[in-house]
């Protein structure tokens, strides 16, 4: 799939935190240790791991296809895709037999400030705390940044030059209007954040042959003071202002063309 490289589409991002954010990492066990710690490095600062970030992307991608009516294999072990017989999501993000196209590094920050959040299990029946059901969360607190990359091999489709740039994009608009959901605890208010692209290069085979190595930018984000607000109903301002309408109508078109329950085209 990706013996020829036709182009690389970088992608620098953030993940913006809006509540307090668990990605849960191993606990101690020490005396007085919290009950439920997060992912951090060795040099004790928090990051979101490439992996959460890239199943949560999928996971839209496939509902949503399904809801399209749209050909999506099964995580059931038996309906996977077979080799040679990729789904859409299984070009993109990976499948048994294929690599994804789409790559999501870890995403850091540069503060080692968390919190610790008090939690009690409450027994359904009584209504009231249950015996020994006490228990502590550690959290990474409302307004923390985290700064990762992403990487896409060929972003081209069928016809479409940057349908999966724009397959990508798409769903980042999606969720950030309506999931915004990472982590554990969500259904207890953690987890909300926004997915946010700054800056988006594509560096080719020509680019490599003359030393480019930075590639050409395709898009930037436009900075705003209302930009939170703007990114939660679902928009991207970027400059050029009609390039991410273009990526997207790429994926768009590519969408449409697919069978419906069927093939790709």
């Amino acid at each position: 799939m990706f013996d020829t490289l036709e182009s690389r589409i970088i992608i620098d991002y953030e993940i913006w935190v809006r509540s307090d954010l668990h990605i849960g990492g191993h606990d101690s066990g020490a005396p007085g240790a919290v009950d439920m710690g997060v992912m951090k490095d060795v040099d004790g600062y928090p990051f979101v791991p490439g992996s959460s970030l890239k199943g949560v992307l999928r996971s839209e991608m496939e509902r949503l296809l399904n809801g399209l009516g749209k050909h999506v294999c099964s995580p059931d072990p038996d309906k996977l895709c077979k080799a040679g017989e990729e789904c859409t999501v299984c070009l993109l993000f990976g499948g048994r037999e294929v690599a994804g196209s789409i790559r999501v590094r870890d995403a850091y920050t540069d503060s080692r400030r968390t919190l610790i959040r008090d939690g009690v299990r409450i027994d359904r029946k009584t209504r009231k705390a249950a015996g020994g059901a006490y228990y502590t969360m550690e959290v990474v607190p409302k307004g923390t940044k985290f700064k990762g990359r992403i990487t896409i091999e060929n972003p081209k489709l069928g016809e479409c030059r940057y349908a999966k740039l724009g397959a990508l994009l798409g769903t980042v608009r999606f969720f950030n209007a309506t999931s915004k959901s990472l982590g554990g605890g969500v259904s207890r208010g953690f987890g909300e954040v926004l997915i946010v692209p700054r800056l988006i290069r594509e560096i080719t085979a020509d680019d490599y042959l003359e030393g480019r190595y930075e590639g050409r930018e395709l898009v930037s984000l436009i900075e705003r003071d209302d930009l939170g607000e703007i990114l939660e109903r679902g928009e991207l301002p970027m400059s050029p202002d009609d390039a991410v309408d273009r990526f997207i109508g790429d994926w768009k078109g590519y969408v449409e063309a697919m069978e419906d329950g069927g093939k790709e085209p």
